[in-house]
């Protein structure tokens, strides 16, 4: 867009000849008329300045600022229209200038979204970008600050989308922390002071979300209701330390129950609880509650859905309530400096009350670069398929499906020519050659017929599943930095070839676990040729719950002792940089195709080991697999263990190596 003084010499070039021979005439007149046409032309400068968008290099770019963003009070009804005209003029660009940016669901368009792993329902949204392609957003360094239940960005059926240069916080957390100020073990309470808006009634305490259509005029203290399901009672939670920014080390003892504790307000702002546990929180530890479960993953930060070849660049999340991202039925998916992680000075210890990034049933290429990820309430990045289950055996071509987890509700398993398989519920080995599907039929959130293109000629039975395998990703995962986080840095589940080198990982679980099921989350994909090298793995495993490895491979079997059959294939773990303060390294079940090599373990003092006496590495009904080149500095001397079941065939320790088989 030219501006004003550009536009005045593009006028003079223009009208030079004419202005110098009027000049020359030195009349009162001619200068008169000359001073009039300059005022003319100055005016019309501006209004082409106010209305014309910009193009440059062929882009067309509208930019904020000229529809007076700065001075709005409410962000969302002006960026909802200005992309209704991006997309009515074919503008490829918006831009924004920097600043900070409050958006209420007030006047927010809404739609009603079915969200894999997060609640499903209405959701109002600032950006709904629909349909949209060859379209960017640029937040040039601003921050957009969130009030209420909303989902920011909401991508659906488009492409070539890339969005940069911004922040994504809410005003209102979706999460309450109170820190521990006293406990007595003996009366079985606790004390906690609390910063964020609640409520404490009749014996509950409930975190307080700001109403969707509460005008935003109204004082920060007003926007709260207790009557309309805004308030969250406290649910599911867990203990921080401040002083590690972390969860509190041995997390497991510190269990609290999510129903069934009493609350009584002491003073405004100091709250008593009366629950049992094994023990009671440590002073100066910090209760984080992120509410009822399954109702609060209500708002991610990103939605992406039946989208592709997305960017998202310099991009920061300090909270959402949910996914920092989940995209599903989508592909080619870029996140290169996507941080989810804590605004400085906002005292919070939580970011995402849900996993930092979330795939599913997506496919291409997964790229993640660059990129932090801490003080989350799951995982890092999880990457998978999802199972339905056979609930009924029509005929010979159609079966009856049905999502199992709450969660999966909604999900959109598959359409019409896509392939899939189905997966022996005890095993979870495939029973039948991939075929195509010729119709999908929805029933309902639950239940969908399913009609294949020829008759299925094998055995099948209720409950067993089906796995969609056209929709399975490539990953690329390097130079990320995971910590402080509950759970695991990165689950992987996906037969497409996946890289993940150079990141620095730190998380209360498993670094990485591999893992597939058809009884909980119902979560598909084995790994069939997946490099993790030259990592960094520092004392991760500290949550208590049960002697996690930083390296978990252990698909989901209904019989926990008697299996058969190769679940993964082709994994290498190499070069990488292993600190631990425990004793479980990496728990490696039913793969054929194992290398383990090169890796550098040493032991820490950074927390007392929690099961010390586990074998450091255990390999259970695997196939080829090659240990070699191993180091162990342990504290005490001793040398690293391993331990091989009889059912595991054609495994190769070199004599050099550190583990050595545990007679």
């Amino acid at each position: 867009m030219l501006g004003f003084n550009e536009t005045l010499i593009f006028f003079y070039s223009v009208n030079k000849n004419h202005i110098n021979k009027s000049l020359q005439m030195n009349s009162t007149i001619q200068m008169f008329k000359i001073k009039s046409s300059l005022q003319v032309f100055k005016r019309f400068a501006i209004i082409l300045a106010l209305l014309t968008v910009s193009s440059s290099y062929g882009q067309k770019v509208l930019n904020l600022e000229d529809l007076g963003i700065q001075n709005s009070k409410d962000a969302t009804p002006i960026v909802v229209k200005a992309l209704k005209r991006c997309k009515e003029e074919g503008i490829s660009k918006l831009v924004f200038p920097k600043g900070t940016y409050h958006f209420y669901p007030t006047f927010a368009p809404e739609r009603y979204c079915e969200i894999t792993n997060n609640d499903n329902g209405l959701k109002r949204t600032s950006f709904p970008l629909i349909d949209f392609h060859d379209f960017e957003i640029d937040g040039n360094g601003s921050d957009f600050i969130y009030h209420g239940k909303m989902i920011p960005f909401i991508i659906e059926e488009s492409s070539n989308i890339k969005i940069t240069n911004l922040s994504v916080d809410w005003e209102v957390p979706f999460a309450l922390e109170g820190l521990v100020v006293a406990n007595n073990l003996k009366d079985k309470t606790f004390d906690i002071e609390v910063k964020s808006p609640y409520e404490v009634s009749f014996g509950h305490l409930y975190l307080m979300l700001e109403r969707p259509d509460t005008p935003y005029e109204r004082k920060y203290g007003k926007r709260f209701a207790f009557w309309e399901h805004y308030n969250l009672e406290v649910g599911q939670n867990i203990f921080w330390d401040p002083k590690t920014m972390a969860p509190l080390y041995n997390t497991k003892l510190y269990n609290m129950p999510e129903k069934g504790i009493y609350a009584e307000e002491l003073k405004p702002g100091l709250i008593r609880i009366t629950t049992k546990m094994q023990q009671m929180p440590p002073l100066g530890s910090v209760m984080v509650s992120k509410g009822e479960y399954l109702q609060n993953r209500t708002s991610p930060a990103f939605r992406v859905f039946k989208s592709r070849d997305l960017e998202f660049k310099n991009v920061n999340v300090y909270h959402a309530g949910a996914m920092g991202l989940i995209a599903e039925r989508s592909e080619d998916i870029t996140l290169d400096s996507f941080n989810v992680v804590l605004r400085k000075g906002s005292g919070r210890m939580v970011t995402t009350t849900a996993d930092a990034t979330h795939f599913c049933n997506v496919k291409g290429t997964v790229t993640i670069k660059n990129s932090t990820f801490e003080n989350m309430l799951d995982d890092a990045t999880n990457i998978h398929g999802t199972y339905v289950r056979v609930n009924k055996i029509v005929d010979d071509y159609t079966l009856a499906v049905e999502t199992y987890h709450p969660h999966q509700n909604g999900y959109l398993f598959g359409e019409a020519g896509d392939k899939v398989q189905i997966i022996d519920q005890k095993n979870l080995q495939p029973t039948t050659e991939p075929m195509i599907l010729k119709r999908v039929e929805r029933v309902n959130e639950k239940i969908s017929y399913i009609t294949f293109d020829k008759p299925i000629t094998n055995k099948v039975e209720v409950f067993d599943g089906v796995e969609n395998i056209s929709w399975h990703a490539s990953a690329v995962l390097e130079n990320n930095i995971v910590r402080n986080n509950r759970a695991r840095s990165f689950l992987i589940s996906t037969p497409r070839k996946v890289v993940v080198r150079n990141n620095h990982l730190s998380s209360q679980m498993a670094s990485f676990r591999l893992t597939g099921d058809l009884g909980l989350w119902n979560e598909s994909g084995p790994n069939e040729g997946l490099l993790i090298e030259n990592n960094v793995i520092e004392n991760a495993v500290y949550g208590g719950n049960g002697p996690q490895s930083i390296f978990l491979i252990d698909p989901q079997y209904v019989d926990k002792k008697n299996f058969e059959g190769i679940y993964s294939r082709n994994i290498i773990i190499r070069n990488n940089i292993i600190k631990t303060f425990d004793s479980s390294i990496m728990l490696a079940m039913s793969v054929d195709g194992l290398i383990f090599e090169n890796n550098e373990i040493i032991r820490t003092d950074k927390y007392k080991p929690i099961f010390p006496n586990v074998t450091n590495l255990r390999i259970v009904n695997c196939n080829n697999v090659v240990i070699k080149g191993n180091t162990y500095k342990s504290l005490d001397g001793k040398k690293g263990s391993l331990e091989i079941d009889q059912k595991s065939t054609n495994v190769s320790v070199d004599k050099g190596d550190a583990f050595k088989i545990k007679k």
